[in-house]
């Protein structure tokens, strides 16, 4: 699965699209939570590139760092494109 983490779709309170980047937000929470290798390199690929392929146990790991490091609209959004 590839994702652009530079633009993710979320909808404000109003209904209204617009996209933001969390690229470099994601990539450091994952950086600085971590303690396996891969989820480091993934962490580093996230940041500099944005744009990522994925393995089903690397969008099990983002959804759970999305989860707990991110507001509640913008989980949505990216869940919603993980799955």
């Amino acid at each position: 699965m590839r994702i652009d983490f530079k633009n993710i779709q979320v909808k404000d309170i109003e209904g209204n699209n617009s996209t933001v980047d969390i690229a470099k937000m994601l990539g450091n929470a994952i950086y600085q939570k971590t303690a396996d290798l891969g989820e480091l390199e993934l962490a580093r690929e996230i940041y500099k590139n944005g744009e990522v392929e994925l393995t089903q146990e690397q969008v099990e790991c983002i959804k759970s760092y999305v989860k707990t490091g991110f507001v509640a609209f913008v989980q949505e959004a990216v869940i919603a494109m993980l799955e």
